[in-house]
């Protein structure tokens, strides 16, 4: 073989190689994008603003050449986060479009519940000692035509803010930490029923029980009148205290 033949020989097998390489990377290319990838879509249009749970999602299978860079696979990826724009249904959810917004109550908020405001003071609001994020029960005192009564009208009941305190966030100044000195309002997050009658009793005494960190537990207690509570204390009527051998006697009047 002389040179001439060499030479056209290995320019022939250079441009196998290449032409194999550019087929084989082409292929690779098409089955890539054709591979589906499971990424989060959206199953309902989704405001901005919002706080994204697991039933607003839903993982669907998208071939690889339709998944934008910025599709999320976990919520995890955007926990703390909500989104900026609306999402709207089918849409994939995308990491570009979520960012740290500042802290308002209705984001305090979550599904079903709305923000109700009691007035407090030292007493009814636990000393002051009351913050953001801190669970209550609500204990109502009812007088009715013949007798009072005592009940736990509401139980574990979520604190979202104290004053204007949200979060540990104050929403005068927009400075974190506590608000300073005593508060006169506590707002909770309640459901529309629980809020229908917290506005009942409204003009009843009410006041706030705190709760520990890890006490969720509602307990069953039955109204109590205060003839029931006085009996339980061992207090009677005066006439049932009366020893029935002693004789009451009372002074002259002249």
């Amino acid at each position: 073989m002389n040179q001439r033949s060499a030479i056209a020989l290995a320019v022939g097998l250079l441009s196998g190689l290449i032409a194999f390489y550019l087929l084989y990377s082409s292929a690779s290319e098409i089955e890539k994008r054709s591979t589906p990838v499971q990424v989060l879509m959206a199953t309902d249009y989704i405001p901005a603003g919002t706080y994204l749970n697991s039933s607003m999602v839903a993982p669907k299978e998208v071939p690889g050449a339709f998944v934008s860079p910025s599709a999320i696979r976990d919520l995890k990826e955007i926990s703390g986060l909500i989104p900026l724009v609306p999402i709207s249904a089918g849409e994939q959810i995308l990491s570009n479009k979520f960012g740290v917004s500042e802290e308002t109550l209705s984001l305090s908020l979550g599904p079903g519940e709305r923000a109700f405001t009691l007035a407090v003071n030292e007493t009814t609001g636990v000393g002051g000692l009351l913050r953001p994020g801190n669970r209550v029960d609500v204990l109502s005192r009812i007088e009715g035509d013949r007798k009072v009564v005592s009940s736990f009208v509401l139980q574990d009941i979520k604190i979202v803010a104290v004053g204007q305190n949200l979060n540990g966030r104050s929403q005068k100044t927009g400075s974190s930490g506590a608000e300073s000195g005593p508060y006169s309002t506590v707002t909770l997050a309640v459901t529309p029923e629980q809020a229908e009658t917290l506005f009942f009793l409204e003009n009843h005494p009410l006041r706030l029980v705190l709760r520990g960190p890890n006490d969720d537990e509602i307990v069953a207690i039955q109204p109590q009148s205060d003839s029931e509570v006085l009996s339980k204390l061992g207090h009677f009527s005066s006439s049932s205290r009366r020893s029935p051998g002693i004789q009451v006697i009372h002074g002259n009047s002249n």
